[in-house]
């Protein structure tokens, strides 16, 4: 997969809110914010996304997020 901006491959999977798995290669260090990155996978199942995280080098900046601004029902975020 290209690298793109963040907001572009959340964009792509927004409608279906999937769950995505992304490859950060630029991040605002300031903010921590990941800025740039290579979609590594996606599926409507968080746990789906979770175990593909087990197999990245763990050396690689990875970031998982839903791709709708809504959380599915059931699910928190916390800052």
């Amino acid at each position: 997969m290209k690298i793109e901006a963040i907001e572009t491959i959340k964009k792509r999977y927004e409608r279906r809110r999937e769950w995505l798995l992304i490859q950060v290669t630029k991040m605002d260090e300031s903010t921590t914010t990941p800025l740039r990155g290579r979609l590594l996978a996606h599926s409507p199942h968080r746990y789906e996304v979770y175990e593909k995280l087990q197999h990245v080098n763990r050396v690689i900046r990875t970031y998982v997020t839903c791709a709708s601004d809504e959380l599915p029902k059931g699910y928190a975020a916390a800052f």
